[in-house]
């Protein structure tokens, strides 16, 4: 558990996914003890509230995921989950029971309906947020612009990072180093640089534009990397920053 909340800051996750397994077995049993309409959406319900729980547990735990794999989770699959569970549960609560059984599919149908269309809307929403550049987010002249979204910097994870460098910034010894640093991602980012910003984490929150100089006073190649815990850190290990 201390490695667990090293990681996370806290075990918040842990408890939630914990705490949504117990719920979820619970409603399973409460359902077959008493197979109704509402009691099946309340176990649908809490079944999605595990999983999602789970994969957020999961995205934050596991390490190396091979890509896609991270933009799926937080794109699609937990949205959905999500979505299902808001949706089972106000259909559990305005259930009658007057209702006759035989409408207890149609209500399930119903209900993956509504959760699939609203989570399709909010991909592409969510989508569409991702490629919209916050203001002030260019490139200064003669500088370097950095962009962290879901792929990670500069879609990295499509670069094959972190075993693959990138992003990779050259520049000559004794000259100025501007980049430019966004964020588009649903979390916060943070932005490093051996040696040139190894004693400072620059945070960048969801939409903030950062503005970072300093001065390449050494050759060398220095590791630019992200010491803020996400579901997206392992692919923002891998940028270099070359001194010729």
């Amino acid at each position: 558990m201390s490695l667990v909340a090293s990681y996370f800051g806290d075990v918040m996750q842990v408890a939630l996914a914990t705490t949504s397994t117990i719920l979820a077995i619970i409603s399973i049993r409460a359902y077959r003890r008493r197979p109704e309409g509402r009691y099946l959406l309340l176990m649908l319900a809490f079944a999605f509230l595990c999983l999602a729980s789970i994969s957020n547990m999961a995205l934050a735990i596991v390490v190396g995921l091979t890509p896609g794999v991270v933009p799926f989770f937080e794109l699609y699959l937990i949205p959905s989950l999500e979505l299902l569970m808001v949706v089972s549960f106000l259909v559990a609560l305005a259930w009658s029971s007057k209702l006759q059984k035989r409408f207890a599919a149609v209500i399930l149908a119903a209900v993956i309906s509504i959760g699939l269309v609203s989570s399709t809307a909010y991909l592409a929403d969510f989508t569409s947020a991702q490629t919209i550049l916050p203001v002030g987010c260019a490139r200064q002249a003669g500088g370097f612009l950095i962009i962290a979204s879901s792929l990670g910097y500069n879609d990295s994870i499509a670069h094959g990072a972190p075993s693959k460098s990138w992003p990779v910034l050259d520049v000559t010894k004794g000259t100025d180093v501007n980049i430019t640093l966004c964020n588009t991602y649903s979390q916060v980012v943070g932005f490093q640089v051996t040696h040139y910003l190894a004693d400072k984490t620059v945070t960048v929150m969801p939409g903030q534009v950062v503005n970072l100089s300093f001065v390449a006073s050494e050759t060398g190649t220095f590791l630019i990397y992200c010491s803020t815990f996400n579901p997206i850190h392992v692919y923002l290990q891998g940028g270099e920053l070359n001194v010729l």
